[in-house]
């Protein structure tokens, strides 16, 4: 199980006045990073687990465990505090998930040089019935085929595969990859989330790219923060182009001081899809007072369990965030933080062996600062993805 925490922020006006602003001159920016990760220097193809970040703040110093990262579950992230970045041509950086699927963030303290290429695409075209595709970091898994006599699997998606418009925000604030597909016997992971932050220049003159699966998946977001940005790379988050599927396209978000020299290759390149803003002030997350939704408790007459403060939404057999032996109806818990109790929380319901089933909670009590709220329904008896969006208005 993995609660989703998201707010419902309309920003397209503010969007549009950031894009308008003319470059300011070149100003050093203060990104929050102490270099404890070390220098990132790729000269081969380098493969990042960020299953071996440690669990902590982000703001640690994380000496002890240079160049693995640290998982800051708060965050929804895994943080690397580099000295530098400098990814040689003809090399590729990929990653491994980190066992929440959380995005990738690099705060670096000197300059960001890719001359090769960062890749955080979503797996394609997984046929297996029950193996749903994995996604790029802060992406989400595509569907399955189901379980013969159960029908297809549901997508493990945020909010949907075939939407209209990207995911989140215009500021990429939080970070959110694509959704996950499915289509017949394909399964879909979405595109990834990165987020690079420099103090000095981030240079790009190889590619970036958080593309969706094979046919159902859609593109991830790729946010870039510096004093100065320039290259002549190629930066996309669109669908796969080898198939045009389904999929959406992703988000594309540049902030700098500086523009000199800059000359990339954006897919998509259709504001407000792909948008240059000020970095001042620095917003690296959500304020601490934004909304936040989660799945606190699933009960009915024999059990009353707690959800876990960090679900890791697995589906390996044993690896169940809860496990509940019942075919009889549950009561599915949530709590809401800084949201008003007239607005909509929604509970997604997504099983390994069946569709996807969209249910509204009710509020049983408390005010817009935290409030509780509830729903009854009976669960598909497999592994099963809750997940819960609040909406306003």
């Amino acid at each position: 199980m993995k609660t989703k925490h998201t707010s419902n922020m309309k920003l397209a006006a503010l969007a549009l006045s950031l894009a308008a602003c003319s470059p300011q001159l070149f100003a050093q920016l203060n990104i929050p990073s102490d270099g404890s990760d070390g220098a990132l220097n790729i000269s081969a193809n380098t493969v990042i687990d960020l299953s071996q970040a440690v669990t902590g703040n982000w703001t640690n110093n994380n000496t002890a465990n240079a160049g693995k990262g640290i998982y800051d579950p708060n965050k929804w992230a895994v943080v690397f505090k580099y000295s530098s970045v400098n990814i040689q041509a003809g090399n590729n950086v990929t990653f491994i998930n980190h066992p929440t699927h959380a995005p990738v963030v690099w705060l670096v303290s000197g300059n960001v040089t890719n001359n090769g290429e960062i890749s955080l695409d979503g797996q394609s075209a997984v046929t297996d019935y029950t193996d749903p595709a994995e996604p790029g970091p802060g992406g989400f898994r595509g569907g399955t085929s189901g379980m013969l006599g159960f029908g297809p699997g549901g997508g493990f998606s945020g909010f949907g595969s075939y939407s209209s418009y990207p995911y989140g925000n215009s500021q990429i604030v939080p970070l959110i990859g694509g959704s996950g597909g499915r289509y017949y016997q394909y399964s879909d992971g979405g595109g990834g989330v990165i987020l690079i932050a420099s103090s000095g220049t981030i240079y790009i003159n190889g590619s970036m790219h958080a593309t969706g699966g094979y046919i159902g998946g859609a593109g991830g977001a790729i946010r870039l923060i510096a004093g100065q940005l320039t290259g002549s790379g190629s930066i996309s988050v669109q669908k796969n182009i080898t198939y045009q599927g389904s999929g959406d396209a992703g988000r594309i978000r540049l902030e700098a001081t500086n523009t000199a020299g800059l000359n990339f290759s954006l897919t998509p390149s259709v504001n407000p899809l792909s948008i240059l803003a000020s970095p001042v002030p620095l917003t690296l997350w959500p304020a601490t007072n934004a909304p936040v939704v989660q799945v606190t408790t699933i009960s009915n007459v024999n059990a009353n369990l707690l959800a876990p403060v960090d679900p890791k939404a697995s589906l390996a057999a044993g690896q169940d965030d809860l496990a509940i032996a019942t075919t009889t109806a549950v009561t599915i818990g949530l709590q809401t933080f800084n949201f008003p109790t007239n607005g909509t929380v929604n509970v997604y319901i997504k099983s390994l062996s069946a569709g996807q089933t969209v249910l509204q909670a009710s509020c049983v009590s408390g005010n817009s600062n935290s409030a509780n709220w509830q729903l009854t329904t009976v669960l598909p008896v497999n592994h099963t993805v809750i997940q819960a969006r609040a909406v306003f208005p």
